[in-house]
């Protein structure tokens, strides 16, 4: 991965970070942001969380406001196509 890449992806991280954090949704209380990776043509972007409760609940929860999280990213990192966000749990 190309340092462009790496750097495009910590700004995702971090906006999607902030955004979540700033949502009123109970499921979503001590979610974080683990890591996230960026498709090649830049349509997909997979967000791996790790959720200190219910994580099924808060994976349901992201995949609801997905649509809002990438306007959200939309206003805040400029990019040529906006991704799909796909939740996946955070396994290490």
């Amino acid at each position: 991965m190309g340092h462009g890449r790496a750097h495009l992806e910590s700004q995702l991280k971090r906006a999607l970070a902030e955004e979540i954090r700033g949502l009123d949704d109970p499921r979503l209380f001590l979610l974080t942001v683990e890591g996230v990776e960026l498709s090649p043509d830049g349509r997909l972007l997979t967000v791996y969380v790790e959720a200190f409760g219910e994580a099924g609940e808060a994976l349901k929860a992201l995949a609801r406001l997905s649509s809002r999280l990438q306007s959200a990213l939309a206003r805040r990192v400029r990019l040529r196509h906006l991704p799909r966000l796909e939740f996946r749990p955070w396994s290490t």
